[in-house]
């Protein structure tokens, strides 16, 4: 079975232009976060650090679209016309940038530029960039003028600079109890996993999610997906987990980095190592805000908060990993006012800007490791990823929905190495109105089937028509080896 996972929602990638920036850290000192004297053998490698971004000419008031590699610009205009870089993707020797060239959405392979429209009306925007199976895949979104007076802005895809329209969400309107198709929706992030593309949007009520061109209602155990990257054949995602919580999923199995509310938004892999960022309800108003201070996690604990004496990053938004430097681009407050900003080590640092232009804006951040699209199967655990003495569930497959009466289902799993018998919990949920056939919805769930039995097999019958979510433990008698994630189905009658 196929354990899908989907990365996220980058926030919007297309940063306002209208801010400009005084230089805060030209030459940080090294972080106490440091775990490791660079001079160590058992350092983590050195790999090449990747910005996407702009630089702003004071005398055109034009910004060109640049990239940086290990702080060095490469410019992509020529700054006579606004431009910016969003996303980088680095195969091999061949670097990709996504980005924008004067209200038009764009590539660069290697620096060359393809232009998705040739015609000047054209208007759309690209967010980030991925190269799968040789194919180059950039998402945003395109402004549809359906009249003359109006427009909509609507998720796209170009694959090998091919537009291709994604499917229009449908907004819900709770006083009429009726849907009807969203003004507004952007594809803000690609991922391919298995032989499946996943893309992770918004729309002007919340996430929007597309799996190989089709809206699907969510992925995984987690609540919402921010980001995804792999480490060794192995996938993690990050997020928030169905309490509330800033979380991440490795195959199959969420664990929480915080006991407050928040939301996990990015992350990176080095080694054996996995770092993450995002951000926690500092205030306790029950819910993360921009005046909330974002932190990262090494492996699940808490290295850091990212703040400084006269600056804090309240929403991180991209992260790599070279040795023992963290790198984070993230929106900033900075006394009065607001800005994206790169962090090494949790201090500000400034990128260098082209030879005649004023100053710089990152948008993105990634090492030449870090930018891998493609996730290898995950149909299958082996006993070097760490989760052999977790049960992998077989049938159903996650979010799987049934049409068939009676809601006779059967669950299977793998088996578990000392375990003498297995306890399976099932439950229902009771989302009022048409919240319980909605996975994104379904949070009111109560106890249904709970048993134990020595095989690796159970069937019953689900309660209703309404979504059900079930969990298996491994037990050695009264001992609890391990136990699932939650596993979710739909019944429709």
């Amino acid at each position: 079975m196929k354990n899908p996972i989907l990365l996220p929602l980058r926030w919007c990638a297309f940063f306002s232009f209208l801010f400009s920036f005084t230089s805060y850290a030209q030459n940080p000192k090294p972080s106490a976060s440091k775990l490791k004297s660079e001079n160590d053998k058992n350092s983590p490698k050195q790999v090449d650090i990747y910005v996407a971004g702009a630089c702003y000419d004071e005398n055109t008031r034009h910004y060109a679209a640049v990239y940086w590699k290990n702080g060095q610009p490469v410019a992509l205009t020529d700054g006579q016309s606004d431009a910016e870089a969003t996303s980088i993707a680095v195969v091999g020797n061949d670097i990709y940038v996504a980005g924008n060239v004067g209200g038009q959405a764009v590539y660069w392979k290697n620096g060359q530029e393809t232009r998705f429209n040739k015609d000047e009306r054209d208007y759309n925007t690209a967010n980030s960039i991925a190269v799968i199976n040789s194919d180059v895949y950039v998402v945003g979104y395109y402004r549809d003028y359906g009249h003359l007076t109006s427009y909509q802005d609507l998720a796209m895809y170009w694959k090998n600079g091919q537009p291709v329209a994604l499917p229009v969400p449908m907004e819900y309107n709770s006083s009429t109890g009726k849907s009807f198709p969203a003004t507004y929706s952007s594809a803000n992030f690609i991922v391919a996993i298995d032989d499946d593309i996943y893309i992770i949007g918004n729309n002007q009520s919340g996430q929007v999610y597309w799996k190989n061109g089709k809206i699907v209602e969510t992925i995984n155990e987690l609540k919402y997906v921010s980001a995804i990257a792999q480490l060794r054949g192995i996938a993690y995602a990050v997020g928030r987990n169905q309490s509330g919580q800033a979380a991440y999923w490795k195959n199959g199995h969420t664990e929480s980095l915080s006991s407050t509310d928040g939301l996990a938004t990015c992350l990176a892999v080095s080694g054996s190592d996995i770092y993450i960022a995002g951000v926690d309800d500092s205030n306790g108003n029950g819910y993360t805000e921009d005046s909330d201070v974002g932190k990262y996690w090494k492996n699940g604990q808490l290295l850091a908060n990212l703040k400084g004496p006269d600056f804090y990053i309240y929403r991180p938004t991209s992260m790599a990993i070279s040795g023992n430097d963290v790198y984070i681009v993230g929106r900033a407050s900075i006394g009065a006012g607001t800005g994206v900003k790169l962090l090494k080590n949790g201090q500000i640092i400034e990128l260098s800007s082209l030879e005649g232009f004023e100053w710089s804006i990152p948008n993105f951040v990634t090492s030449n490791e870090g930018s891998e699209s493609k996730i290898a199967k995950q149909n299958k655990v082996n006993p070097e990823n760490g989760n052999a003495n977790v049960a992998q569930i077989i049938e159903p497959e996650n979010y799987a929905v049934f049409s068939h009466f009676p809601r006779t289902t059967k669950i299977a799993w793998t088996p578990v190495a000392n375990a003498t018998e297995y306890e399976i919990i099932i439950e229902y949920d009771s989302t009022p109105g048409n919240g319980h056939h909605s996975f994104k919805e379904a949070v009111n769930f109560y106890p249904y089937i709970s048993g134990k039995t020595q095989s690796n097999a159970v069937t019953f019958n689900g309660a209703g028509a309404q979504v059900h979510r079930y969990k298996v433990q491994a037990r050695n008698k009264d001992k609890i080896i391990s136990t699932t994630d939650w596993f979710f189905i739909d019944y429709l009658q």
